[in-house]
């Protein structure tokens, strides 16, 4: 049982590992869209408070249209880097929780194992006990048998 003990132990190392590895890459996915996050935020910001050219004339305008193409690219850009963050941040949440059940199901494994091994070592205990408790009877009763016999 002990030889079955160590693989499961084994075992159980390996799962950690890959739990504590998936929710390290979970904490970095969810970091990552909060960052793609903050960066559509401020463009939108940006592009909501930017101020009205000082002077009318043509080259302000296209200056103006310009630099509004330029935050809408960028804040398009924003946009599907967010959703491509969201995408890996659910992949990653989806790893997490199958390595986290994988975990638990090995632990409980583990666990089923070691309460099967001390029932098994209480039964023996029992036993022996109960044999030597037999033992101390039929002694003692030989004691009365012979005693009485005289």
């Amino acid at each position: 049982m002990s030889r079955q003990q160590g693989n499961l132990g084994g075992l159980v190392r390996l799962r950690s590992v890959r739990e504590r590895d998936s929710r390290i890459g979970l904490a970095a996915a969810l970091q990552e869209e909060r960052e793609a996050a903050a960066k559509v935020a401020d463009l939108e910001q940006l592009l909501a408070n930017l101020p009205m050219p000082a002077t009318f004339d043509l080259t302000a305008f296209h200056g103006r249209q310009h630099t509004v193409e330029l935050i809408r690219t960028a804040l398009a850009d924003g946009r599907a880097t967010l959703e491509t963050s969201r995408d890996v941040t659910a992949a990653a949440r989806d790893r997490w929780l199958a390595d986290r059940s994988r975990l638990a199901a090995v632990e409980s494994l583990v666990e089923r194992r070691a309460a099967a091994v001390r029932a098994e070592r209480a039964r023996k205990e029992t036993r022996e006990l109960d044999e030597v408790a037999q033992e101390m009877w039929r002694r003692r009763a030989d004691v009365v048998a012979v005693g009485g016999a005289r």
